[in-house]
């Protein structure tokens, strides 16, 4: 099977002919190989949503309109009675809310028709017009950083499992192999359980093969679901910007942005909340995790962050939220907190405000989650020692930072790490390590009672 090598940067530690080691890079590369399905292979077809019975169901009917129509086409379904009664009342509060909280519908969805609820019918248009044309470079003072857990867990590691789509757990446990051409219905296809079939020259499948490489890179098949999807949101927060450029400065349609869809992602390592989400998505789901696309408003306008379940609890992740901007040395650090990695509807943060009505069920089991101590449960491996980021004593603080400054000043790295404890121990250390190395220190917040911060330090090279 012909492989052609995607190059990114090369995170392999190896050895050169005169024996020189080569420093870590901060960016993965992987293998693009060929898509090969079985010769003969029966195809499913997207379920149509009919006896439509609530918001989430008109959001679903609404997202197979738009994943099916090849034209402006209106398209009927059948309503129960009880929901008639609800669409009657205030149809467009049902409309509205449907559609901001569908999957596809939020950018696609175009018009209605209530002509026919008499009936006991309701009528949607939407399609795939032409989208994700456009794109805006990530300026140069915008500056990467690394976890260093994803320093430890991948880029240090050279994990080589065979790329070929039979071993995705998603192709080995669906709902049916469905024909999809473009992002859009690559996404929503892996969201709702089916394994995408894609011929070669579509988008589809371009984006497939990279979302492949890159699972068979930092994926080891011997991962828990939890360690899964730790890996795979630390590559979205790592090797991906938040792109500010096109969500403040677009001169069109947003649906002409690549921000908003895989494309952001997968092409162009720059992406807004919604292809931030659709990412993360596509990869927890190829992996056989279950998570879903969460379409969500605030005061301040709309969001997009994902449920996921792990080890059978379903938490809010939200990597938009995860990632920030630090302004220091008249550069714009993007630093990361696990925050957000898995944690409850409200998350820990007293701002937050997002709400949604997308999937009630699981939200009612995500209201009851307590958040994931990620600080506790997470080790940094120093020689033969192992230490969690829960600091008590400030030596044991130290160690850690003083640890992660030598590998970022040897690889030549832009490095953080998060540590929470009382905040008179987190300033002692912090004013211990600024003697020794170039750090800067972010507020990151409060969990369980407790400060806390990120620890960033700027060995990176610079073009």
């Amino acid at each position: 099977m012909k492989k052609a090598k995607f190059l990114l940067l090369i995170s392999i530690l190896f050895f050169s002919s005169c024996k020189e080691k080569l420093k870590i890079q901060s960016e993965i590369s992987y293998e693009l190989g060929e898509i090969q399905y079985p010769q003969e292979m029966q195809l499913s077809e997207l379920t149509k949503p009919t006896q439509l019975d609530s918001m989430q169901d008109l959001s679903d009917f609404m997202d197979y309109v738009i994943f099916t129509n090849q034209e402006l086409n209106m398209v009927y379904t059948s309503v129960t009675d009880e929901y008639k009664k609800i669409l009657l009342e205030d149809a467009s509060y049902q409309l509205q809310w449907a559609g901001q909280y569908g999957s596809l519908s939020h950018n696609f969805i175009h018009s209605y028709d209530l002509s026919k609820l008499d009936e006991n019918q309701i009528g949607v248009a939407g399609y795939f017009f032409d989208y994700a044309f456009k794109h805006y470079s990530l300026k140069e003072d915008n500056i990467k950083v690394i976890n260093y857990e994803y320093y430890q867990d991948v880029l240090l590691n050279e994990f080589a499992q065979d790329n070929a789509i039979q071993n995705l757990p998603l192709y080995q446990n669906n709902n049916g192999f469905l024909k999809v051409e473009n992002s859009e219905q690559l996404f929503y296809a892996t969201l709702k359980n089916y394994f995408p079939y894609c011929k070669k020259g579509t988008k589809a499948y371009e984006l497939l093969a990279k979302a492949t490489g890159i699972l068979n890179r930092i994926i080891d098949k011997n991962m828990t679901e939890l360690e899964k999807f730790q890996t795979i949101y630390n590559y979205i927060v790592c090797e991906n910007t938040y792109d500010y450029e096109s969500f403040n400065y677009k001169d069109s349609n947003h649906t002409d942005y690549s921000c908003y869809f895989l494309e952001g992602i997968l092409d162009y390592k720059n992406a807004v909340c919604d292809g931030i989400v659709k990412a993360l998505t596509l990869f927890c789901r190829l992996e056989g995790i279950e998570a879903y696309h969460i379409g969500a408003v605030s005061g301040q306008g709309g969001h997009a962050y994902c449920y996921v379940k792990i080890d059978d609890q379903y938490y809010l992740s939200c990597p938009t939220s995860g990632s920030n901007i630090e302004k220091a040395n008249q550069l714009r650090y993007h630093t990361h907190t696990n925050l957000f990695m898995l944690t409850s509807y409200y998350t820990s943060s007293s701002s937050w405000d997002y709400f949604s009505e997308a999937y009630p069920e699981i939200k009612e089991q995500v209201m009851d989650t307590l958040p994931y101590d990620y600080y506790t449960n997470y080790y940094v491996q120093i020689e033969n020692e192992k230490l969690n980021l829960v600091i008590h004593q400030k030596e044991k603080g130290i160690q850690i930072l003083s640890h992660v400054a030598n590998e970022a000043q040897k690889n030549q790295l832009t490095m953080q790490i998060e540590l929470i404890g009382e905040y008179q121990i987190m300033n002692d250390i912090y004013q211990d390590i600024c003697q020794k190395y170039d750090v800067i220190k972010v507020n990151n917040g409060m969990f369980n009672g407790k400060k806390v911060y990120a620890f960033i330090f700027d060995y990176g090279e610079r073009q």
